[in-house]
C-alpha cells in the first residue's frame, strides 16, 4: 500500500509538472481590480504585454472594478486554478479583508500568491498648509496643530499606512476619507487635507510638478530611487515596516508546478528593457521573490493589518 501510495504522488506529480510545461496553450486573462488609467493598471498592462511575448498567446487585461478592488479578486478567486485567469493587486488583498467581513471568499485559502511585480516604499506627502520642511519638525506640528489626513477610502494601503504612521509617531490627527486615491490627492492639492500616503507611482508626478511636497518615506532606511526623501526611522518613528507593491496572484488550489513556472515567467518579463523602464519611469523596483517568499508576505500583512484594525477599531463603512 505504502509502494502505491509513492506511485501515484510521483504520477500526480509527473501530470502537474506536464500541465505546467503545457501552459499557457490558450489565451490568459488578468484582472486588474482598478480603473484604467491608474498606476496598477498600467504595471497590468505593461505585464501582459510582456507574457504574451514570452508565451505566444493572447494574455489580456481586463479591468474590473469595485469594493476595494475586492470585485476583481473575487472574480479570480472564484475561477479554475488553471492559471488562465490571474489578478494583479496591491496591498488591499491584505488591508480589505481586514475591515470587509462579508467577503465571499476566503483571502488565505482561495487566492494564490504567485509573485510580486513591483515595490516601492510608501511616501507621504504633504499639501500647502503644512509648513515643516523634514519629518521632524512635522511630528511637532502635527501636534501643535491637529492634521488632516486623507485616505483613498477606509480600509485601504492609505488608511491602514496613515493608522500605523499616526499611532507610532505619537500624533493625533482627524483622517478623512475619499473615494479613491486620485480624490484624495485632489483634495491635499486644493487645500482640504494635509497629508496623504500612498505609492511612490501615484505621488511623484505631483511631488515633481510642485502640487504637493515630499514629507517621508515611510520605514527605516531611504529609497535607492528617492535618495533625498528621509526615512521615518531617521526621525525617530520605528515600526514602520512595510512597502507598497504589486503582486500576481491566481486562484487557491494551483499546482505548485505550475505557480512556480508563472513565477519564473514572470521574473523573465521583469527583465526585459521595456518593462524595466515602465517601473523606473514611475519610481517603483521590480519584484524578486520566489512564490514561497511572496506568499509568506502577504500572509504576514494580512496578519498585521486585521490585528491594527481591531486595536484602532477600524471598520468598513
Amino acid at each position: 500500500m505504502k509502494l502505491m501510495s509513492m506511485a501515484l504522488a510521483a504520477l500526480a506529480l509527473a501530470g502537474g509538472t506536464a500541465f505546467a510545461q503545457d501552459f499557457p496553450n490558450k489565451p490568459v486573462t488578468i484582472i486588474v481590480p482598478y480603473s484604467g488609467g491608474g498606476s496598477t493598471d498600467l504595471v497590468g498592462r505593461q505585464l501582459a504585454h510582456e507574457l504574451q511575448q514570452i508565451w505566444g498567446q493572447p494574455v489580456i487585461a481586463e479591468n474590473r472594478t469595485g469594493a476595494g478592488s475586492m470585485i476583481g479578486t473575487a472574480h479570480v478567486a472564484q475561477s479554475a486554478p488553471d492559471g488562465y485567469t490571474l489578478l494583479v493587486n496591491t496591498p488591499a488583498v491584505a488591508t480589505a479583508p481586514a475591515v470587509q467581513k462579508d467577503l465571499p471568499f476566503d483571502p488565505k485559502a482561495d487566492i494564490t500568491p504567485i509573485g510580486m511585480v513591483a515595490t516601492s516604499p510608501y511616501m507621504a506627502v504633504a499639501g500647502a498648509a503644512v509648513q515643516s520642511t523634514n519629518f521632524k519638525d512635522f511630528i511637532t506640528e502635527a501636534k501643535d496643530r491637529r492634521m488632516f489626513f486623507a485616505t483613498a477610502g477606509v480600509g485601504t494601503s492609505s488608511h491602514f499606512t496613515e493608522e500605523l504612521l499616526i499611532q507610532q509617531a505619537g500624533i493625533e490627527a482627524d483622517i478623512v476619507h475619499f473615494s479613491s486615491g486620485g480624490d484624495a490627492q485632489v483634495n491635499l492639492m486644493g487645500g482640504h487635507a494635509d497629508v496623504y500616503i500612498s505609492n511612490t507611482a501615484s505621488v511623484m508626478p505631483y511631488v515633481n510638478n510642485g502640487q504637493v511636497k515630499a514629507l517621508v518615506v515611510l520605514g527605516s532606511e531611504r529609497y535607492d530611487l528617492l535618495p533625498d526623501v528621509e526615512a521615518s526611522a531617521e526621525a525617530g518613528v520605528a515600526g514602520i515596516d512595510v512597502n507598497s507593491w504589486v503582486g500576481l496572484f491566481g486562484p487557491g488550489g494551483m499546482d505548485p508546478a505550475l505557480v512556480d513556472k508563472i513565477n519564473a515567467d514572470l521574473h523573465t518579463a521583469l527583465a526585459s528593457e521595456s518593462f524595466q523602464k515602465v517601473l523606473s519611469d514611475n519610481f517603483v523596483l521590480a519584484g524578486k521573490d520566489n512564490a514561497t517568499e511572496f506568499k509568506a508576505q502577504v500572509e504576514a500583512e494580512m496578519d498585521l493589518w486585521k490585528a491594527l484594525a481591531e486595536e484602532r477599531n477600524i471598520v468598513a463603512e
